[in-house]
């Protein structure tokens, strides 16, 4: 394995890479990018003492981020380029999906940042204040969205947003949906030329859950997205099933796998016979870590990447059979256990064209700078 630093700059904070291996046998790497206001601090001469050296996983200039990187040798092609963003909200997580005519499938959601003041008129006036906050104001869950870029990754549509969720109330009644779900998360194509995408939120049972959206093509060179039904929750209340990620196994099953939150870490895994329109009950699993990626290999096994928040702090993975084994059943290989501290991870991988796997996540070395690593192994697994 050969370890590599694709994005690094003392101004920003990189976060949650997706990657795609294009036609031409190029990469493309899409990835969150936030201000880090540090950079002002440390130009003051303060320190973390002032209480001022600390970074946010919201901000309202989030964006999303496009790195190409040569095939062969992972060196990059040319500067970052920003993806034009929605005009009113910040990208947040981004996937990607490779279409079986070239293009990509983009999904994310984004966070609409409110000012302090008008953030507290809205909470004394019963607004629907469901997002997260920073030292800037509230941030309002937006929506979770799709785009379609070229073969070449050079030009994209703009957001179009998920329809809402059964029983999940508007952001603001009869003007703005709740639209689908937050999305971290790899989607599948179906052998019919389907896309299922799996999102999380908190609809009609409280605790977060998994759903399942599906797109099919309009005839207008893009998708119409629709709701399939609930994947999963916690009925018992422990915690929640969040950043489902999608994986369809030779023998056509569908499996979701699921970060959890307040289950020890621990992977939980969920099966459907029908591409999602069943689920049998989901089981928790002993693999720990989150979030998780499962990147089809060619020969009909999984590399499952994720990231490991406990000490020693890094990114690993396992290779099974999805048809004939378990997740357990996979050893596990720490590609990374140097981490210095837990805010690490969100790993996607991809096979190169000469069948060696890509894996690409945000890490921090001991400056505290958020980059954009990668792990690529030196042959075909």
């Amino acid at each position: 394995m050969r370890h590599l630093t694709l994005y690094r700059h003392d101004r920003y904070y990189a976060s949650f890479p997706a990657a795609a291996t294009l036609a031409d046998g190029t990469v493309a790497v899409v990835f969150r990018r936030a201000r880090d206001q540090r950079w002002f601090a440390r130009a003051l001469g303060l320190t973390d003492q002032t209480g001022l050296m600390s970074v946010d996983h919201v901000d309202s200039r989030s964006q999303h981020v496009l790195l190409r990187l040569d095939g062969r040798t992972l060196e990059p092609l040319a500067e970052p380029v920003v993806l034009p963003p929605d005009g009113e909200a910040a990208d947040q997580d981004a996937n990607l999906l490779t279409l079986p005519d070239g293009r990509l499938l983009l999904t994310g959601f984004s966070w609409y940042p409110l000012a302090p003041r008008l953030a507290e008129a809205v909470r004394a006036a019963g607004g629907p204040l469901v997002g997260t906050a920073d030292d800037s104001g509230l941030f309002l869950f937006w929506g979770g969205y799709a785009r379609l870029g070229d073969p070449q990754a050079r030009t994209w549509t703009p957001h179009t947003f998920l329809p809402p969720l059964p029983g999940q109330s508007d952001l603001l009644a009869g003007v703005r949906p709740h639209h689908g779900g937050a999305l971290r998360g790899r989607g599948v194509l179906l052998p019919d030329g389907g896309v299922l995408q799996a999102v999380y939120a908190g609809g009609t049972h409280g605790k977060r859950g998994s759903h399942l959206f599906r797109a099919d093509p309009d005839g207008a060179d893009g998708y119409a997205w629709r709701v399939v039904g609930p994947i999963a929750h916690d009925a018992a209340g422990m915690g929640c099933l969040v950043e489902p990620a999608l994986l369809r196994t030779r023998n056509g099953r569908l499996l979701a796998f699921h970060r959890t939150a307040g289950m020890g870490d621990q992977m939980a895994l969920s099966a459907s016979p029908d591409d999602g329109r069943t689920w049998a009950p989901w089981r928790l699993t002993t693999v720990v870590g989150h979030p998780f990626d499962p990147l089809p290999l060619p020969d009909g096994r999984v590399f499952l990447a994720y990231g490991y928040r406990h000490a020693p702090y890094g990114i690993r993975a396992r290779i099974y059979d999805p048809d004939t084994q378990q997740p357990e059943d996979g050893k596990e290989i720490v590609l990374r256990d140097d981490g210095p501290g837990p805010d690490l991870g969100y790993p996607w991988a991809t096979v190169l064209a000469d069948g060696r796997v890509l894996v690409v996540y945000y890490f921090a070395g001991e400056d505290g700078i958020r980059r954009i690593d990668a792990t690529v192994m030196d042959a075909p697994i």
